[in-house]
């Protein structure tokens, strides 16, 4: 409950992006943003196009987005509402037993974006995976009102945890490559 809301992180990422972009040895048309659980969310929020327009103005967004089971069920009526995209490319990674919804909020989104925006997203589910299922430590259940019931629960999946290292980094070769 201590944590700061997630869209107070917005004009950090768009800073650092506007940072990135001054450093000579950067191309600034082939930079992503990646993150997990919070940071996941953040990552997504950054691809909305109300969120780029307001922290970048004329300028570009982010090339491409990776999101690891960024909490997406908040987000689909602040996307359904707005402007939609950015149109980069996003990948998202979740488990089907997230304790956070993600098995059904995923698809939900992903639905939703195709239909009202011609949007694809291109997710990865790992059936029976957890939250944080690339987290190599002990299972964990843990109080957090975001999470279904009220209780989230952590457990590291090793065959999802590496299939999606190979799978992100796949996705973001293909679309940042030097075009």
């Amino acid at each position: 409950m201590d944590r700061p809301h997630i869209d107070t992180f917005l004009p950090m990422v768009f800073a650092a992006l506007k940072e990135l972009r001054k450093n000579p040895g950067v191309d600034p048309n082939r930079i992503g943003v990646m993150g997990f659980p919070m940071g996941g969310g953040i990552t997504m929020r950054a691809a909305i196009e109300d969120n780029r327009k307001a922290w970048m103005g004329n300028e570009k967004g982010f090339a491409v987005h990776a999101a690891f089971y960024p909490v997406s069920k908040p987000l689909i009526p602040i996307i359904e509402h707005g402007r939609g995209m950015t149109g980069a490319p996003i990948i998202i990674l979740y488990g089907t037993e997230d304790s956070y919804g993600e098995g059904k909020a995923v698809p939900e989104l992903k639905q939703m974006l195709k239909k009202k925006f011609n949007f694809d997203v291109t997710t990865v589910e790992y059936p029976g995976a957890m939250h944080d299922f690339n987290r190599n430590t002990a299972p964990m259940t843990y109080s957090d009102p975001g999470a279904i019931g009220g209780k989230a629960f952590i457990k590291w999946d090793p065959d999802a945890a590496n299939d999606s290292i190979t799978k992100v980094v796949a996705f973001l070769t293909q679309n940042l490559a030097a075009k």
